[in-house]
């Protein structure tokens, strides 16, 4: 007897002796006609795995109108996801893969707020959670507005958040960064790496890339990766020190001792083993770029001078960086321009 291998299929004998055969995925069945073989069966088969089989992106499986996959394959086509960054495509990918596969054949209308807080459950981290839960409610505002599905109020809107800091990245403290520039290892590479973060504002990515041909010995030119936005930055007379007295010995401002430039992930990897030696590795490289926030913001720098440095696209996001600047001396500087407001305003009236 030849025994038949193939995905979902099960089979049987019936009580006549006769071998049936059936599809079965995730606790359905579906009877299957003929016999393995033959254009009856292959045909059927084909179809149900079409229909059923989550895949990744790229794939040419089918699903059908009105899915969860279906309104993932069109989303992942549309100019909604194109415009957003590179590095941001890349992640929503992968979230989108794994949605796919947890509920890519089902029916997006019948999606139910205890079903994303089931799904919810499916990603281990906190932050991983949200972020799915944050798909799925993209996901169901892009079916409605469109792909002019009929579909009621959102599944994912009141489902609360697991991960419960709105910000991981704290800004170091001005007493660790003298600390960090005076003792971290590797030493100057360490040390240099932070400068350029602390003194130019950009994520640890455009910082790992910066080339020596960006530099104009007063300005940096950056390309950000992540919006594709093109900042000139001035540099400020500590970094321009410092830039004007390393030797360079690759096209890359940070070489590596094999003579490269490092990678984004390298760079953060450096800069969280240096800050863990001197036992401080709550400390990111990110962080850093909320210091130079809140520099500038104690400089008196309004937001629009901030986002010109940090590149940022909303005075909502600077907000976050600087809502602890000096609170009292803010507060103290706002009374004393109500007075002035006052004392003149009863001027014109004594006047009048």
């Amino acid at each position: 007897m030849v025994t038949v291998r193939l995905r979902y299929l099960h089979g049987f004998v019936d009580k006549t002796g006769r071998v049936r055969y059936y599809f079965r995925y995730r606790g359905t069945r579906w009877p299957l006609p003929g016999q393995p073989g033959t254009s009856e069966f292959t045909a059927t088969y084909d179809a149900l795995l079409k229909k059923c089989l989550p895949t990744k992106r790229g794939s040419n499986v089918y699903f059908a109108p009105a899915t969860m996959g279906y309104v993932i394959g069109k989303y992942r086509a549309s100019d909604k996801l194109a415009k957003r960054a590179r590095t941001t495509r890349r992640s929503y990918g992968q979230l989108l893969d794994r949605l796919q596969d947890l509920c890519g054949a089902a029916l997006i209308a019948d999606l139910r707020e205890r079903h994303v807080r089931a799904l919810r459950k499916e990603f281990k981290a906190p932050s991983a959670s949200d972020r799915a839960v944050m798909m799925v409610r993209l996901l169901w505002q892009f079916a409605k507005e469109d792909l002019d599905m009929e579909l009621g109020p959102n599944p994912a809107a009141e489902v609360e958040r697991k991960h419960s800091r709105e910000w991981s990245h704290e800004p170091w403290s001005d007493e660790f960064i003298v600390k960090f520039l005076a003792e971290a290892r590797p030493r100057p590479n360490a040390q240099r790496a932070v400068m350029l973060l602390l003194h130019t504002g950009q994520r640890v990515g455009d910082v790992a890339t910066m080339q020596w041909e960006q530099y104009d010995g007063r300005w940096l030119r950056v390309r950000q990766a992540k919006t594709g936005k093109l900042l000139q930055i001035p540099c400020s007379e500590a970094l321009k020190e410092m830039l004007d007295s390393m030797e360079r010995k690759s096209p890359f401002i940070l070489t590596t001792l094999r003579g490269g430039g490092y990678s984004p992930g390298a760079l953060s990897n450096m800069i969280h083993d240096a800050t863990a030696r001197l036992g401080a590795g709550e400390h990111t490289a990110h962080g850093l770029r909320a210091n130079a926030a809140v520099r500038l913001a104690h400089a008196g720098c309004t937001f629009h001078m901030i986002m010109a440095i940090t590149g940022h696209a909303t005075a909502r996001e600077i907000l976050r960086y600087t809502k602890g600047v000096d609170q009292a001396k803010l507060a103290l500087e706002a009374v004393e321009r109500l007075e002035v407001a006052n004392l003149r305003t009863k001027g014109k009236q004594n006047s009048g």
